[in-house]
C-alpha cells in the first residue's frame, strides 16, 4: 500500500470517467462491422447482451474492491494467494495492459494514416499520441481524470451530433426497429466477438484505492453511469450506421464508422471535412485511453517488481511508452490487431474480469482474519 499512501485521490466522478476512458475507445472503428458480420440485424440485440455482461462483471469486480479497498490487486494479491500466485496475477495485468495499448495505438495510427493524413509517417502519428499520453499520465491521476472531464463533453457531444446528422441521409428506415425473430447462436457469436468494445475496464483493480473514501460508492454509481451513456451513444451509432448502409454492406465496410462520417462529408454539410473534426476529437478519447493504461501499468508494475524508488513511476512509465511504440511499429497494419484481438485479447479479457474477482472472494471468504487485518491498514486522508 506504501505506493497508494501519499498520492492525491480522485473524486467519485473523476472515478467513473477514468474507468470509462478506459474502455470506450477499444473497437470503436470496428463497431459494429463484428456484431452485424456474426448476427445481422440481431446485432442490436448482441450489444445490449454486451451491456449487461459488462453491468454485472463490473458489480462483480466492485464487491472484490470493497473487500480490500485500500490496496490495488498487484499489492493485497501476493498476500492473499500467496507470492507466485500474486506475481503471475501481477504479470497477467500488465500483459493485458501492454496489449491493450498496442492494438489501440496501431489500430488508430493506422486509421489516421491511411485515411485522414495519407501524407504523414505513421511512426510520426504514433509517436505523437503516445508522446501526449505519457505527458499526461505522468503528470499523475488527478491531472489524467481533469483532462479526460475536459475533453470528452465536447467528444461525445460532437459524435452525437455526427450519429444524428448521419439520420438525414439514412435508406433503409425500417432497419431502426430492432428484430423479433432473434437467432440466439448468431447473437451470441456476435456479442462475443464484438466484446472488444469493452475489454479494458478492469483498470479498476488499480485505480480503486485511489478514490477519496467518502466517494467510493459514489464511484462506482458513476461508472455505472458511464456505461450506461455508453450504451445509449453505441445504441445511437449502430442505427444510424445500419439504417444507412444495411446489414448486407457493413460486413464490406473495413471502419462503418469512419465510413459514415466521409458520407456525411460529401454530403455537403456546413463543416468541410466534418469527418475529420469528428476523428480529431475522437484522439483525445485514444490518447486517454492509452494515458490510463500507460498510469495503470507504472503502478502496477512497481507493485509486481516491489521497486518503490524515487524516480519508479516516471521511469517506468516512460519505458512501457517506448515498449508500446516498438511493438506498434513492428505490427506492419491492422489486420494483424484483427487477429491479436480475436485470438488473445477477448479470451484473456474476458478470462481476467470474471475468473480474477471470483478467485480472490472465493480465498477471501476462507482468509476472512487476513482480510480483516488488510482492511484495517491505515490509511492517510484522501487529499485532493
Amino acid at each position: 500500500m506504501a505506493q497508494t499512501r501519499h498520492l492525491p485521490r480522485i473524486s467519485g466522478l473523476q472515478f467513473g470517467t477514468t474507468v470509462t476512458a478506459g474502455y470506450m475507445a477499444m473497437g470503436i472503428f470496428y463497431f459494429p462491422r463484428e456484431l452485424v458480420t456474426s448476427a445481422g440485424r440481431d446485432g442490436i440485440w448482441a450489444f445490449w447482451l454486451e451491456g449487461l455482461i459488462t453491468y454485472l462483471l463490473m458489480r462483480l469486480i466492485f464487491v472484490m474492491h470493497r473487500m480490500i479497498p485500500n490496496e490495488t490487486l498487484g499489492e493485497f494479491s501476493p498476500k492473499l494467494l500467496t507470492s507466485p500466485v500474486g506475481f503471475i496475477l501481477g504479470l497477467y495485468t500488465v500483459v493485458l495492459h501492454l496489449l491493450l495499448a498496442i492494438v489501440a495505438a496501431v489500430l488508430f495510427g493506422y486509421v489516421l494514416a491511411n485515411i485522414f493524413l495519407p501524407d504523414t509517417p505513421e511512426w510520426a502519428i504514433t509517436g505523437s499520441m503516445l508522446l501526449a499520453a505519457t505527458y499526461i499520465a505522468i503528470l499523475g491521476l488527478s491531472a489524467l481524470a481533469r483532462t479526460l472531464q475536459a475533453g470528452y463533453i465536447p467528444m461525445l457531444l460532437l459524435t452525437l451530433l455526427t450519429i444524428f446528422m448521419s439520420f438525414s441521409i439514412i435508406r433503409h428506415p425500417l432497419l431502426l426497429e430492432p428484430p423479433v425473430n432473434i437467432r440466439v447462436l448468431p447473437l451470441l457469436q456476435g456479442s462475443y466477438r464484438g466484446y472488444f468494445l469493452f475489454i479494458g475496464f478492469e483498470v479498476s483493480v488499480t485505480l480503486y484505492p485511489f478514490i477519496r473514501q467518502n466517494e467510493r460508492k459514489r464511484g462506482e454509481s458513476l461508472a455505472y453511469w458511464g456505461l450506461a451513456v455508453m450504451m445509449a451513444f453505441g445504441t445511437l451509432m449502430y442505427e444510424g450506421t445500419i439504417a444507412t448502409f444495411g446489414p448486407a454492406v457493413i460486413p464490406s465496410l473495413r471502419w462503418p464508422v469512419v465510413s459514415l462520417m466521409r458520407v456525411l462529408s460529401l454530403s455537403g454539410f456546413f463543416v468541410s471535412k466534418w469527418g475529420m473534426l469528428v476523428v480529431v476529437l475522437w484522439t483525445i478519447a485514444i490518447v486517454s485511453f492509452i494515458a490510463v493504461r500507460l498510469w495503470c501499468l507504472a503502478h502496477d508494475l512497481i507493485a509486481l517488481f516491489h521497486w518503490h524508488a524515487q524516480y519508479s513511476f516516471s521511469t517506468l512509465l516512460i519505458s512501457s511508452s517506448a515498449i508500446i511504440f516498438i511493438f506498434s511499429m513492428i505490427i506492419p497494419n491492422a489486420k494483424i490487431t484483427d487477429y491479436l484481438t480475436e485470438t488473445y485479447l477477448i479470451p484473456l479479457g474476458l478470462a481476467y474480469l470474471v475468473v480474477v474477482p471470483s478467485v480472490i472472494l472465493i480465498v477471501g471468504h476462507f482468509r476472512k482474519s487476513l482480510v480483516d487485518h488488510m482492511r484495517k491498514s491505515p490509511e492517510d486522508s484522501p487529499q485532493n
